[in-house]
């Protein structure tokens, strides 16, 4: 499903994630009463849902999160600001990760289901190159109100939490990455039969099929390294390297393959009037969300030698 539907329209695939994810959530760590409230409304698509844990100042380090959530009797007062927030704009329930304790660091940080509806917060668009039928946002709390029933998981736990599933949402990417790629792939058969020069469809020069086939070799590569990840994460095997090499390789691949479907159509490439440079844009993201490639690579490297480069 994720990579028909990245195949076919990428915004709409980070729509439902955004409310899986929310879902996944609420069911594995929720309170039988937040079940109730919260999750037919997502599972209806009545709701949209969003996940906030990055920062106008945290992104790869998320351990070292500045906003605040303190108790005041039955409920807790959120402050700072969540950024590049996928569905935030639009969502109507959210995970937001907040420190509870910053004397303990990311062993103070918690997670709170925060409703539209009831906890009033000031949402700005944040205008973006690709993916632009799904909205992202920078969120911003002031003394924002959460009851505390609100609160997902135990206290201190939010971090924990939020790299539970990780590796889960990682090893999606590769398929992702396939949806667009095949739509390349598509787009680029189509033209190259069609396309005339010299008398002949461009598909019979040897430059064109060879472009063609490495999209295609490229593209298997991301499935075959998706399903291994995939199929890891399912049977809860420890497959963090794993995970990495198939987000790393399907999120730098996808652009070289999105590249060449621009090359094959030419100037038809560079224009709006065709889609192939929306899925240039649309895919170039995922080299940074859910772990940049610089630190994916990290992982590897930590993987094989045994050291690790944070300090």
């Amino acid at each position: 499903m994720i990579e028909e539907l990245s195949r076919v329209w990428p915004s709409l695939r980070i729509m439902v994630a955004g409310s899986n994810l929310l879902l996944t959530y609420i069911h594995r760590y929720g309170t039988q009463e937040q079940k109730k409230r919260l999750m037919p409304p997502l599972l209806s698509g009545e709701v949209i849902g969003y996940f906030a844990l990055s920062e106008p100042e945290v992104g790869s380090d998320a351990g070292s999160i500045k906003m605040k959530a303190e108790q005041r009797g039955n409920y807790f007062l959120l402050n700072g600001t969540k950024t590049y927030v996928a569905n935030g704009f639009d969502g109507q329930l959210g995970l937001v990760f907040a420190s509870t304790d910053p004397s303990r660091g990311a062993k103070g940080i918690t997670a709170f289901l925060v409703e539209k509806s009831a906890s009033e917060y000031t949402a700005r668009q944040v205008f973006k190159m690709g993916t632009n039928c799904c909205t992202m946002a920078e969120l911003i709390f002031r003394d924002t109100r959460v009851p505390v029933q609100n609160q997902l998981g135990k206290t201190g736990e939010g971090l924990n939490l939020a790299m539970n599933f990780l590796n889960t949402v990682r090893a999606a990417v590769p398929f992702v990455c396939a949806g667009v790629a095949q739509a390349c792939i598509d787009a680029s058969i189509e033209y190259a039969t069609k396309r005339t020069q010299f008398n002949k469809p461009i598909g019979r020069f040897q430059m064109i099929q060879e472009k063609i086939a490495n999209m295609v070799v490229q593209t298997e590569a991301m499935r075959l390294l998706g399903y291994q990840a995939a199929y890891l994460v399912d049977k809860g095997i420890p497959c963090q390297k794993e995970v990495s090499i198939a987000k790393l390789f399907a999120s730098e691949a996808v652009l070289k393959v999105a590249q060449d479907a621009i090359q094959i159509h030419g100037q038809y490439g560079y224009v709006k009037d065709l889609p192939v440079e929306r899925y240039y844009r649309d895919i170039c993201y995922f080299t940074i969300a859910d772990g940049t490639s610089e630190i994916h690579r990290l992982i590897i490297g930590k993987s094989v030698l045994g050291m690790s480069a944070y300090v």
